[in-house]
Order: C-alpha cells, then sequence, then structure tokens
C-alpha cells in the first residue's frame, strides 16, 4: 500500500469524521420517510452515470418540487433533467417512468419485505431499467443500508493510488465488479476505516465535498 496516500487518507477521515458521521445518518432516515422520498433517491442514483452529482440532485430537487417526479410525463421529466445539465437526459426520463410504475415492487424490497443489502442489489439490478451494480449500490447507499462500494472513478481512481489495484478497468462486468468491493473492503480493513465512511473520504478528496 502506499504509505504516503493511506495517511492523506486517514488524515482526511479524522478531519471530516463528524462530517461523514452525519451524512450517513441523514442516509439512515430516508428509509424511515413516505416511498417518494426513497424513490427521489433512486431517481437520483439513475441520473447520476456520466452527470456531476450536484446536476443529478439539482434535476431531482426540482422534479420533487413541481410534482413532476410522481405524475410528470416522459418529455417533461426529459426537459427539467437536460435544464438541469444531466446528460442521456432522454433515456434517462424514460428510465424514472418506468421505475415509477415498479413502484411497488420498489417498495416491497425496501419497506415491506427488508432483504439485506446483497439481496435488495440483486433485485433492484435485475428489475429497474437504469440501475446497474453501481447505481443500485449508491442507491442503497444513500437509504441507509452499508457494506456495499459504489464503485466509481472517484473509487478507482483511490484505489490505484494506494497501489490496491494495477489499473482502472474500461470496463466492469458482475464478477469485476465483486472482486473490486472486495479489494476496496480489504482496503477500508488496512486503512483502519469504516467502509461506509471510506466511501465518502475517497469522494471528498477528488470532489472537495461530503456529499451522496
Amino acid at each position: 500500500m502506499n504509505k504516503r496516500k493511506a495517511e492523506e487518507i486517514r488524515r482526511a477521515y479524522t478531519a471530516k469524521r463528524g462530517e461523514i458521521i452525519a451524512r450517513l445518518n441523514a442516509f439512515k432516515r430516508v428509509r424511515n420517510q413516505d416511498i417518494w422520498e426513497i424513490f427521489a433517491e433512486l431517481c437520483f442514483c439513475i441520473c447520476t452515470p456520466q452527470t456531476r452529482a450536484r446536476a443529478a440532485d439539482r434535476a431531482i430537487t426540482h422534479l420533487k418540487e413541481t410534482g413532476l417526479l410522481r405524475n410528470g410525463g416522459e418529455e417533461e421529466i426529459s426537459r427539467a433533467l437536460r435544464e438541469a445539465g444531466v446528460r442521456f437526459h432522454r433515456t434517462k426520463a424514460h428510465n424514472i417512468i418506468l421505475a415509477r410504475e415498479k413502484i411497488g415492487e420498489i417498495r416491497k424490497i425496501i419497506l415491506n419485505n427488508p432483504l439485506n443489502a446483497y439481496e435488495a442489489r440483486e433485485l433492484l439490478v435485475s428489475s429497474i431499467r437504469g440501475l446497474g451494480m453501481k447505481e443500485a449500490s449508491h442507491f442503497l447507499r444513500n437509504i441507509g443500508y452499508s457494506k456495499l462500494a459504489i464503485i466509481d472513478r472517484h473509487i478507482l481512481r483511490n484505489l490505484l493510488e494506494l497501489g490496491a489495484i494495477r489499473e482502472i478497468p474500461r470496463s466492469i462486468s458482475k464478477k469485476r465488479y465483486l472482486e473490486l468491493e472486495s479489494i476496496f473492503m480489504k482496503t477500508a480493513h488496512k486503512l483502519g476505516i469504516p467502509s461506509d465512511s471510506l466511501d465518502l473520504v475517497m469522494w471528498s478528496l477528488k470532489t472537495g465535498e461530503v456529499f451522496k
């Protein structure tokens, strides 16, 4: 492990520990809210691929405030995504509409019959268009599930700089995602930082903030 990078991460965790814990506690509270708040987090994660998190958050906040998240048509949602800066807005608007049609299924997975994180992720990936392993992990983390890794470019760059991986893969199959998730968990253990906190630390090192 690259000692200099490891110390950088440990120092960042020490400095931001209170903020990180507050953010993780906020995630846990989302699952106690109504299904539409949970659905909003799912839609946020549908919007994040190749889009800045702040732009995705801005789009979903607008959709919630205008009622479009519950009742908007595909064109209206697509326009709102585009205006917020969400890439591939048409495809993502279509995926949001499809996900909304499965609100009962989402409720069952998350609220009526709560599963462990890995079981919930499997069901979400198989049933919700626009949610791959990364997006499903992100959604579940954002509503309070733990022990999942969000293998995005920020995490991969940190793992590379630590020497935990040799290169950043161009594409990630399900099998490779699980391998990288295992590497991430082992790295968290070596650093002495809880895995859920390490994700936010690594993200903040690349973006300058603790967000979601």
